[in-house]
């Protein structure tokens, strides 16, 4: 946390002493909100643990209980899921990371090329931080320590940022595991002959349980939602106009780079409205399970209570960002829009 502090403050400092230069403005933009974002996970699950808590300890008794070969492949197949989606989201992120590293160097050249200057060169740095550097008079001969050190800052970010993402995508897809698991008990419902309501009651019971945990954890990342969505949208925007500006100069070795970051936003947004899809999807295909076991060889006491199941699946839990904007592969599609209308009226502005 001290490392993320210490690159707003020093993002802030200059962009304070250099706002004239519009392409190191962004950059700082781009870290800054991805800093802002990174702190607000890490100090709101300090806060508000309990969701994270109860998930987690059901799913280390959940591993302790399972039973059955079945069973066993289902869970393996949805942490199998949820690694790689953690994997997926870090890797492209640390591709970011490191890129913000080495386009400057490779960039310099270009950039005093197209751009006719006859002032003093400055070091580039991964951070933008040339005139904070000059202010506190920093030596030449530490330039490589300084460049380890806020490269250090940009991957402390972005483990920050995705590795409480990593954790999330894990529990989820653990919960989602369960409830197929669950799915798979109640298609085997009808094939019991004995003791069929005692079985249909904790089945039921599993149902609320696993209903009551996906809520403890809407209810601890919702907030958390609403600055991932805020903050992506408005840097997939920037990065897209920044791209637009770097074209329009033949700066192709920074339009590279921002491509890559925007494509880095777009994969952690789809990560997250994947993830929603597909729990809302699991939650809903419950009611089916039910609706196709063989309910016409079970009790009339225990086939009424089918009812009151598939009504019950009818209204899933869903990934919420505030509690009202639900996440999902449409809120994808729609942010997507979103965001390519506001660019086309940059662009417009850019290229009238």
């Amino acid at each position: 946390m001290n490392s993320k502090l210490l690159m707003l403050a020093i993002l802030q400092m200059e962009m304070y002493l250099d706002s004239g230069d519009a392409g190191k403005n962004v950059d700082a933009l781009i870290l800054i909100t991805s800093g802002v974002v990174a702190l607000s996970k890490i100090i709101w699950f300090r806060i508000r643990p309990a969701g994270l808590i109860s998930n987690f300890t059901s799913a280390v008794k959940d591993y302790e209980e399972l039973e059955g070969q079945d069973k066993r492949l289902i869970v393996r197949k949805h942490a199998y899921i949820g690694r790689v989606a953690s994997a997926t989201v870090i890797f492209s992120s640390y591709i970011g990371s490191t890129l913000y590293m080495t386009i400057p160097m490779l960039a310099g050249n270009e950039e005093k090329d197209i751009v006719n200057v006859t002032e003093e060169s400055t070091t580039d740095y991964p951070i933008p931080s040339e005139y904070v550097m000059d202010v506190i008079q920093l030596p030449d001969n530490l330039y490589f320590m300084v460049f380890i050190i806020e490269y250090l800052m940009l991957l402390f970010t972005s483990t920050g940022n995705l590795g409480s993402d990593s954790l999330l995508f894990g529990i989820i897809f653990h919960l989602c595991g369960q409830v197929e698991i669950l799915k798979l008990e109640f298609n085997k419902l009808g094939n019991e002959n004995e003791r069929i309501m005692e079985r249909f009651i904790v089945l039921i019971k599993r149902h609320v349980y696993l209903l009551n945990l996906a809520k403890m954890l809407n209810e601890t990342i919702s907030s958390v939602l609403v600055v991932q969505l805020f903050t992506s949208c408005i840097l997939i925007c920037t990065t897209g106009f920044q791209f637009i500006l770097d074209l329009s100069i033949g700066n192709i070795v920074m339009a590279m780079k921002t491509l890559i970051v925007m494509s880095c936003l777009l994969v952690q947004l789809f990560a997250y409205s994947y993830v929603g899809e597909y729990l809302k999807r699991q939650m809903e295909s419950v009611g089916d399970s039910v609706y196709f076991c063989s309910w016409y060889h079970i009790p009339k006491n225990v086939a009424k209570g089918i009812v009151f199941v598939i009504m019950k699946s009818q209204d899933p839990v869903s990934l919420k960002a505030g509690k009202f904007f639900i996440v999902n592969m449409e809120t994808y599609m729609n942010i997507l829009k979103t965001s390519m209308s506001y660019l086309s009226v940059l662009r417009v502005m850019v290229n009238p």
